[in-house]
């Protein structure tokens, strides 16, 4: 072998090594799935709201339908040096115009995504997003009675994740599902589902607690009686 071959043999294996290299370098890091919450000003999402409470010892039984529209308005950091976001919910008035109805927070970081719904602080979200994946959204301590001195610990995990699902009217090609795993009994009833889309958030929403009552009447005979309540969000529209 001539030292020109040599030399020419060197630089195509050179060649090859850097190029290698340069592809190792290119290789994209997991996705852990934070673009299921998104965090940019202007992001909103409509929904259909329809929601039902009854109480049965007290003969009430009652709902309500309407649309609300949940935008991230601003950006701004907590008194913890957190970046938060700024999410107005809107309603519409009599005339048809959206008007302010609640001011809540959220903030993400490469663990978790956390949301500050009615002054109750939720772990919404848990990175990475994988199947089976399992946390306490209420680990914070408040959750929906909002009483801080009882056990309201609500288990959630993702089911049917990165699969694309549709409300009928809008299709997402991208999904997870957050569902409570203890199931109902006899006498509670808890039923937790939030759907999530990429790049868009939280697009469904199924939320039931009941308590039933079992009551003796003076007659002898045995009635059972409901108290609780259930809420349902579909998304109807969605941009940024």
């Amino acid at each position: 072998m001539t030292m020109r071959t040599h030399w020419m043999h060197l630089a195509v294996w050179s060649a090859i090594l850097l190029s290698a290299c340069r592809k190792e370098e290119a290789v994209e890091a997991p996705d852990m799935g934070l673009d299921y919450f998104p965090t940019a000003v202007g992001t909103w999402v409509e929904y259909q709201v329809d929601s039902l409470w009854r109480d049965d010892p007290s003969n009430v039984l009652d709902s309500v339908s309407y649309h609300l529209l949940e935008r991230i308005e601003e950006h701004y950091t907590d008194l913890e040096g957190r970046p938060c976001q700024r999410i107005h919910r809107y309603v519409q008035d009599l005339d048809g115009a959206w008007v302010v109805r609640d001011v809540w927070t959220s903030t993400v970081d490469a663990y978790a995504a956390e949301k500050t719904e009615e002054n109750y602080r939720r772990l919404k979200l848990s990175f990475p997003v994988r199947d089976a994946r399992r946390w306490d959204i209420n680990v914070y301590g408040t959750g929906a009675t909002g009483d801080d001195t009882r056990n309201d610990e609500l288990l959630v995990a993702y089911e049917q994740v990165d699969q694309p699902w549709s409300t009928g009217s809008l299709s997402f090609d991208k999904t997870v599902l957050v569902k409570n795993t203890v199931p109902p009994n006899f006498v509670d009833t808890r039923e937790f589902e939030e759907r999530y889309a990429d790049g868009v958030g939280m697009v469904y929403k199924y939320w039931e607690e009941s308590t039933n009552r079992v009551v003796y009447n003076p007659d002898g005979t045995i009635a059972l009686q409901n108290v609780g309540w259930r809420l349902r969000m579909i998304a109807v529209a969605h941009g940024s």
